[in-house]
């Protein structure tokens, strides 16, 4: 019981020294609120928005099916100009870009030469003027001891094609990559 008392005594006095002495805190917090500066930037001006109307009327909507005559229309236009040969069968090399292609060698037999090709997967292959290789429907020109020379046909966006001349010259050991 003496214990409990004295236990009690303790906890009373300890709360009596917290008593209503709480200037020095409030004076604490009035001098950290003079000190605090607080810098907030102004909200920024915005900018009035100028609308414009976007006029489609007499254009197809890209959600539609186009009608079957305007088709039929673009095939005639586009058969008016240079086309490939979309018949012919594809030829092995030309599932390959040309930048994946490497000029290996040259075989001639009887003043015919053909040219090696070293495809980007290690295969090899045997051209001659008259092959095909390449994504856009090239077709060999000539093959010399230092390049091959290949028309290439590239799409104009008209529904057209024009031709453009490719080398693929010799390769150097430097160009291997392995």
């Amino acid at each position: 019981m003496i214990k409990k008392l004295s236990v009690l005594l303790t906890t009373i006095g300890l709360l009596s020294a917290c008593g209503d002495d709480m200037a020095d805190i409030q004076e604490f917090t009035q001098q950290v609120k003079n000190s605090a500066r607080t810098s907030i930037e102004p909200i920024p001006k915005v900018e009035a928005f100028e609308s414009f109307e976007y006029s489609v009327s007499g254009l197809r909507s890209p959600f539609v099916e186009p009608e079957p005559e305007l088709i039929q229309e673009q095939m005639e236009q586009s058969r008016d100009c240079l086309q490939p040969n979309f018949a012919r069968n594809k030829q092995p090399l030309e599932k390959y870009p040309l930048d994946n292609l490497r000029m290996r060698g040259t075989l001639g037999t009887d003043g015919a030469l053909w040219g090696l090709i070293e495809a980007a997967d290690g295969a090899l292959f045997r051209v001659r003027p008259g092959s095909y290789m390449g994504l856009y429907h090239g077709r060999i020109v000539a093959v010399t001891t230092e390049k091959i020379e290949l028309e290439e046909m590239i799409p104009d966006g008209t529904g057209c094609w024009e031709v453009r001349g490719a080398n693929l010259a010799m390769a150097d050991d430097t160009d291997l990559g392995s």
